[in-house]
Order: C-alpha cells, then sequence, then structure tokens
C-alpha cells in the first residue's frame, strides 16, 4: 500500500500504483475488518480512493485496446484489429460464452466490440465489490468518534476506541475520513454512467486549502 502511494503521489507511473493497490485489497470483504490507529484507517481510506481514481482513469478511455498501458496492465495483444487474450490473464478468466475456447490453453480471439464490453463489466464489478465492502465495515469504525462518557468524566479508557482529545487535529481527520466516504459513495453512485458523464471526484474538498 505504502509503495503504491508513493508512485500515486509521483505520478510517475500509475499503473505499477493500481497494481499495487490492487494487491493490496484483494483479500477485502465483509468479515476483514478495518482496524489501526486512526493514522493508519485514514492512509488505508486514502489508498482506496486512490485505486478507485485510477480504476475509473482507465475505465473510461474510449478505445482501451489502444493504449499500451492497458495492453501491459491485462496482457493482451492486438492481432488484425481483433484483442488477443492470453491464459491465465484476469480477462480470460472472465470471458465465457462463444469466446471460450475448446483447449484451457488457447489463446481467445475477440473482436473489440465484445472486448469492450467485457473491459467495462469487469472493472466495474472489481471496483464496486471492494467498495461495498469498504463502505459496510467502514461503518463499524469508532476510533473518530467522541467519547461521551468520557465528557462526563466517566471513562477509564483500558477498552476505549473513541477519541477523548476534541482538538483542531481531531476534527480534521474526522472530517477527512467522512470525505472519503462520500467519495467511496460518489463512486459507486457514478461507476455505471457513460464515460462523457464522469465528473471530478468529490474528494478535491480535501485540498488543504480547505482544511486551514
Amino acid at each position: 500500500m505504502t509503495l503504491g502511494r508513493t508512485i500515486f503521489v509521483d505520478n510517475n507511473n500509475k499503473i505499477a500504483a493500481l497494481l499495487c493497490f490492487d494487491h493490496t485489497f484483494r483479500e477485502m470483504n465483509r468479515q476483514s475488518s478495518i482496524t489501526g490507529s486512526d493514522v493508519q484507517i485514514l492512509l488505508r481510506t486514502t489508498a482506496l480512493c486512490d485505486y478507485a481514481d485510477l480504476v475509473q482513469q482507465i475505465l473510461i478511455l474510449p478505445e482501451p485496446w489502444t493504449e499500451q498501458r492497458v495492453q501491459r496492465l491485462f496482457a493482451f495483444t492486438v492481432r488484425s484489429g481483433r484483442v488477443c487474450l492470453s491464459p491465465g490473464t484476469f480477462l480470460y478468466g472472465l470471458a465465457g460464452g462463444s469466446h471460450r475456447p475448446q483447449s484451457s490453453n488457447e489463446d481467445i480471439l475477440m473482436e473489440v466490440g465484445p472486448f469492450y464490453d467485457l473491459y467495462r463489466r469487469s472493472l466495474r464489478r472489481r471496483l464496486s465489490e471492494k467498495l461495498h465492502v469498504y463502505c459496510h465495515n467502514s461503518l463499524s469504525i469508532r476510533v473518530f468518534d467522541p467519547c461521551e462518557a468520557a465528557a462526563l468524566g466517566r471513562c477509564d479508557r483500558r477498552e476505549c476506541q473513541r477519541h477523548h482529545e476534541l482538538d483542531h487535529t481531531w476534527f480534521v481527520k474526522r472530517l477527512h475520513f467522512h470525505i472519503f466516504q462520500i467519495s467511496m459513495l460518489y463512486s459507486l453512485r457514478f461507476i455505471d454512467m457513460d464515460p462523457g458523464q464522469h465528473l471530478h471526484r468529490c474528494d478535491i474538498l480535501l485540498s488543504t486549502c480547505y482544511l486551514h
């Protein structure tokens, strides 16, 4: 996750950052609780939003089969105007129906139309599953909530997961976390829109100029 975030911030190899993030979140499911300090949870939530941003960038490409970076990412080639999917690759495993060869060792040749449908459908599903899971699991996070018992002097802090110091730092962290949640819901809302209808990610509000 740290490597993916570093590459993403440097903006020098988005495909490598996407692979790092996808590896980080590949095992995420509804049984995977979100644990750690407020800083650790913020870093993980930021990384997931960055991952969503990168997926959407390649999702809205009008002709992804012509992009060398996409060809490298999904390990396919283009032959005489048709897309060739090799065994063992992500999209090969999702291709079915009439596109499935008799032998598991044979390449799949697809026209660009069916390939485009498979490409967009698989990316949408992969991203939406991860965002749904994280949105669901984030409902149980309490590290950003204020401790009401502490305000009354009744919290012993031994097992308390809530915040006791309700200062500016706490407020900014909580604001960041909730805006990231909104960003994920935003991504889920617009993930099925046509490419021309996509809007900029709403977590632009996280720009430091809004938080100082």
